[in-house]
């Protein structure tokens, strides 16, 4: 079956609309990743996964306009908005989410910082009180021997109260 030129034409511009979107869809992976991701496999994976999603699409797309075929205008058309996209709109949203990220990144640091000074006096208080515990374990010993008394033993407690 031959497409017609208005079709062909119609396919062109809709993939350079889709192209313009997958360009708008890489803005948010590339928020995520400078969010997010700091080792290169972590790179690598979104990155897979962002041209995986945007190559079943550039499927479906072809499936849905050019009935099954893959052309090659449609692939250039997707090209050329996903290009016109990143060149234009994607630098200028840069400019706005670049310092926002870096900035919430120096709050984060700073926020970290005191939660872990919090903590770091937190737990050397813990260890102190659990240092004291451990050395009041004289407290259930028994001055004869040394041994331990069962907890639950009141009635030795008392005993040992009265003697006194």
């Amino acid at each position: 079956m031959e497409l017609t030129f208005s079709q062909q034409t119609t396919a062109f511009l809709y993939s350079l609309i889709f192209g313009t979107a997958a360009g708008l869809f890489y803005d948010i992976f590339k928020i995520i990743r400078m969010t997010f991701c700091k080792s290169k496999i972590s790179v690598f994976v979104l990155d897979f996964i962002y041209v995986l999603i945007v190559s079943l699409n550039l499927f479906i797309f072809s499936a849905a306009y050019m009935f099954g075929f893959v052309r090659v205008f449609v692939m250039f058309g997707s090209i050329i908005g996903f290009l016109v996209c990143r060149l234009t709109v994607g630098r200028l949203l840069s400019l706005v989410y670049c310092p926002l990220i870096y900035f919430g990144e120096r709050i984060c640091v700073k926020i970290s910082r005191k939660i872990k000074k919090i903590l770091k006096k937190l737990l050397k208080n813990s260890n102190k009180i659990l240092y004291n515990v451990n050395k009041n374990k004289g407290i259930f010993r028994n001055n004869d021997n040394n041994s331990v008394e069962k907890a639950d033993s009141f009635k030795n407690e008392k005993k040992h109260k009265e003697r006194k």
